[in-house]
């Protein structure tokens, strides 16, 4: 493996030799960065990460199946690593996860089962499915793992690369969705340097935002050492979707746009790092339609 020419044995060394992803400086603020998540080889997202980290877990029980509800990216990951590894992988999706997760976990061997509105409504199905079948459950939204992953990853490469061009992180913005990167980089990044501001995004009131939810006041962010959740519409992360794409030439997902549009809420000079979980071409149908394309 040479990972100064990017060569790569096998694909797990593609997935860590590629880290850390992209620090890009954005137009949009004096000193606004982006942590370009779409990096990641496999479902160019956030959620390779945390995927992985669940995954070795899966690979150290030594169980043949591993099951899991999910909206998209982690389904996608975890499809992968069980076709590197030769397991099974079922995954429970809601009906309105965009097509594209569905094919490309189906492509990938991935026996895939569509139901419900949400994840929520999933996890009994999911639960009583690995206790028919002793299928390991991988459980993303309580499993310590998932923020453990983005405490040893995602957050110590955000410090490392800022303190690279002589910047330190004043404020990170990032989506809750089950929580576990924001909550992730909360406490690494307040656990040494306790003035930071750490802000969670959710969607507003009766918004839908594909990735992303309304949290409730359990799971993850009970442990996140968060300042504040901020809302924002579907409407101003498609806005935030096309100032980005138009300053930066960048396409970023709808949950991106919503970091940029609550950075612009609150613009000032202070150093501000986005998550960007993942690009555009997800969801092309959703945009599509906000763009009245038929």
């Amino acid at each position: 493996m040479s990972r100064e020419y990017h060569v790569f044995e096998n694909p797990i060394e593609l997935l860590e030799g590629m880290w850390p992803t992209p620090l890009l400086k954005l137009s949009l603020g004096k000193e606004l960065w982006a942590k370009l998540e779409f990096y990641n080889p496999f479902s160019k997202s956030v959620k390779d990460r945390t995927a992985w980290y669940l995954f070795k877990q899966a690979l150290k029980s030594g169980k043949e199946e591993v099951t899991e509800a999910t909206s998209g990216n982690v389904g996608v990951s975890l499809s992968a690593f069980s076709a590197i590894f030769g397991r099974k992988f079922t995954a429970f999706i809601p009906s309105l996860s965009p097509k594209t997760f569905k094919v490309a976990m189906k492509v990938l061997g991935a026996n895939v089962i569509q139901a419900g509105s949400s994840t929520n409504e999933l996890l009994p199905l999911v639960k009583k499915y690995s206790a028919m079948t002793s299928a390991l459950h991988l459980d993303q939204f309580s499993n310590p793992l998932n923020v453990k992953a983005h405490y040893e990853t995602t957050a110590r490469e955000i410090d490392e690369q800022l303190k690279s061009v002589g910047r330190r992180v004043e404020r990170i913005i990032a989506t809750a969705g089950t929580g576990g990167h924001l909550t992730g980089l909360s406490k690494y990044f307040k656990e040494r340097y306790p003035d930071v501001e750490v802000i969670g995004v959710q969607p507003a009131k009766g918004s839908r935002i594909p990735g992303i939810k309304r949290q409730e006041g359990d799971g993850f962010l009970s442990q996140a050492l968060v300042d504040r959740i901020m809302d924002i519409t579907l409407e101003e992360a498609f806005e935030g979707v096309k100032k980005v794409a138009r300053s930066s030439g960048i396409l970023i997902g709808l949950s991106a746009g919503a970091t940029v549009a609550a950075y612009e809420k609150i613009a000032d000079e202070r150093v501000t790092v986005l998550v960007f979980p993942d690009d555009m071409f997800k969801y092309v149908d959703e945009i599509a339609e906000m763009l009245d394309i038929k």
